[in-house]
């Protein structure tokens, strides 16, 4: 009696320990010791270029308006749900996000008077709605730490000023512990003369623990536009970086073409390791159509800025020999697609499975 008793106590903790995990009680244990990173730009839903091209501030408002109306159009919470399900599916330890918008507007607009940024109005916070979107997939993801970059506001011709800031996100999974947040500008910004403003970037790190280990990990976004600073912004970072004694890892939307651009070789040449692998295919991250509306997927090379520009390095990190580095892209086949048939973002995003030495 007293074996049976046992059993019975045993199969029922196994039944508990079962639900618990489905539940999202407990994370699954890994079958082996491996660390999954995933970087993903998730696209405010609109291109930012016109509004950099105009020549004075008279002439935004209508280019506001366009970008506001492409914005609503792309419908963030349908695309965000359908990245929610990608990440249940890889199933990441740490992500790099990009482009986390917040969108406020004022109404009326006091441009003229005050000319911000200042409207407070929120109208949709990206980040809280990705994370309402992974806990409906039942994923325990927390905030690691986030960066704010630009901070944007410009009327419509509706007399109503738009605020758009920019964030980028590191999440982890609620069980990995998190410790010395850091975030930064780059000196290096984009001027924009004909607004009177400038445009800045920057970068999130925090040190995270997984399976023992403890990681530096950095999420950046840099310059799209200007190649000059693109390349200043790097050397800041990789500056930053230099005397860093923990394990790093690296990612983010670099807007540089492996492994040609500028940008790329300095951060290679700084001792950092591309985790694409050769057979992995060409890794083109950039760029689907602007509305997210082409049939077929449009990621490839060409001279706007498309490429494999979204990576995933690693400095100092221990992996076993004898096993294999797993990467590559999602968010690009058509059954990633969003319930409202757009692209899931305008970049694909890339997951990386790293057999690390626990």
């Amino acid at each position: 009696m007293p074996k049976l008793k046992a059993l019975a106590i045993s199969l029922a903790s196994i039944v508990v320990l079962l639900a618990m995990t489905a539940c999202g009680g407990l994370t699954p244990a890994r079958p082996w010791p491996q660390l999954t990173v995933m970087t993903y730009n998730v696209y405010v839903g609109a291109p930012p270029d016109e509004l950099l091209k105009v020549m004075s501030r008279a002439d935004a408002p209508p280019k506001v308006a366009e970008f506001y109306r492409n914005y609503l159009a792309s419908d963030f919470p349908v695309r965000a749900a359908a990245i929610a399900k990608i990440i249940k599916r890889t199933e990441p330890d740490i992500i790099g996000l990009q482009e986390i918008s917040l969108v406020r507007k004022q109404d009326p607009s006091d441009a003229q008077t005050a000319p911000g940024p200042n409207a407070t109005e929120v109208e949709q916070n990206f980040l809280d709605v990705f994370m309402m979107k992974l806990k409906e997939e039942g994923l325990d993801y927390k905030v690691a730490g986030q960066v704010e970059t630009f901070d944007l506001e410009m009327p419509t011709p509706t007399n109503v000023d738009i605020r758009l800031t920019d964030h980028d996100v590191i999440l982890v999974r609620s069980d990995i512990d998190v410790s010395n947040v850091t975030t930064a500008k780059y000196k290096a910004e984009l001027p924009v003369r004909s607004l009177g403003l400038t445009v800045p970037r920057g970068y999130v790190a925090v040190d995270a623990t997984v399976g023992g280990v403890k990681y530096h990990v950095v999420n950046t976004h840099l310059e799209h536009f200007n190649q000059g600073l693109r390349m200043l912004q790097t050397q800041e970072m990789i500056a930053s970086l230099k005397d860093q004694k923990l394990p790093v890892i690296l990612m983010g939307d670099f807007n540089t073409k492996a492994p040609d651009g500028a940008a790329y070789k300095a951060i290679t040449a700084a001792g950092f390791t591309d985790m694409w692998q050769a057979g992995s295919g060409p890794g083109y991250t950039c760029c689907q159509a602007d509305n997210l509306r082409n049939a077929m997927s449009e990621l490839g090379p060409d001279d706007e800025g498309g490429g494999r520009i979204d990576l995933i390095f690693t400095k100092g990190v221990s992996l076993r020999r004898s096993a294999t580095i797993t990467t590559y892209t999602v968010g690009d086949k058509a059954g990633d697609k969003a319930a409202n048939g757009l692209w899931p973002s305008d970049h694909a995003g890339v997951v990386a499975h790293l057999p690390i030495v626990q």
